[in-house]
């Protein structure tokens, strides 16, 4: 009788041990998926050690780097400087001492760069005219000797800008009548009437160097800046062209295009 009892004990015992054999993570069946995921660590780059791994992080310096500002020689609009007679003041002693040494490009620059931070410096304009006429720029050498008599009629160079004003007159109306002049006047307002604004910008602008203060060319090179959409810079110009012939022929024409391009720019 014992004996049976000890049978049936070990038999049920031997049944619990079974089912908990069953019930073990261990003893299921491993099934690896077809489309198992990547751990996040296997989707990254090598990354070094400290630098973040997340795209939101990453920056293009390209996309971010600062807009560099615009070159005060070039086409585009020019930079607005402070006005400081200081820096100005500096600038005319190193222009004379560049153009005591012959060294007439570095003057040029030096006293250009005076006359932005102080427009209508007397002493830098004499020396801009003088580094001019060393050059051989000849019109914009007589604009800027005459601009210094208004400012200093007797000023200390005076006597030689007035001799310079009488001889360099000549010289600016031959190249006012030179026929390679008005060659390239005509190939602006060929290119004008063709809508081609980018080459009768070109065109305009390299006659200005020659007639600064001609009222037709500083229209026809409004005109072109317009077409250009540089409508800031038209502006100017139809009023340069309004300055300096009020009643003429374009006058009108300027005044219409003033008041537009202030409309469009909310001016």
């Amino acid at each position: 009788m014992k004996f049976g009892i000890y049978l049936v004990l070990i038999f049920v015992f031997s049944v619990l041990l079974s089912a908990q054999d069953r019930s073990s993570p261990e003893n299921q069946p491993h099934i690896t998926p077809r489309n198992q995921p990547q751990s996040a660590d296997e989707d990254q780059p090598n990354i070094p050690k400290g630098e973040s791994s997340s795209k939101d992080a990453q920056i293009n310096l390209e996309t971010n780097r600062p807009a560099a500002p615009v070159d005060a020689g070039s086409d585009d609009v020019q930079e607005m400087y402070p006005f400081d007679p200081h820096k100005a003041a500096k600038d005319v002693e190193v222009g004379n001492f560049y153009l005591k040494r012959k060294n007439y490009r570095a003057a040029l620059e030096r006293f250009n760069e005076a006359l932005l931070y102080k427009p209508k410096d007397a002493e830098a304009t004499v020396g801009l005219a003088q580094t001019q006429d060393k050059l051989g720029l000849f019109t914009p050498a007589y604009q800027n000797y005459r601009a210094y008599l208004e400012l200093l009629p007797s000023g200390p160079a005076a006597k030689e800008a007035q001799e310079a004003v009488t001889r360099l007159g000549p010289k600016v109306e031959a190249q006012r009548q030179s026929p390679e002049l008005q060659a390239i006047i005509k190939e602006g307002e060929a290119a004008l009437s063709q809508n081609d604004f980018e080459t009768a910008y070109a065109r305009f602008a390299k006659s200005l160097q020659t007639l600064p203060d001609d009222p037709l060319i500083n229209f026809h090179l409004a005109e072109s800046l317009q077409g250009m959409q540089r409508l800031d810079e038209a502006r100017l110009f139809y009023q340069k062209s309004l300055d300096l012939d009020p009643h003429g022929t374009h006058a009108r024409e300027a005044r219409r295009q003033i008041s537009e391009i202030r409309w469009v720019l909310g001016k």
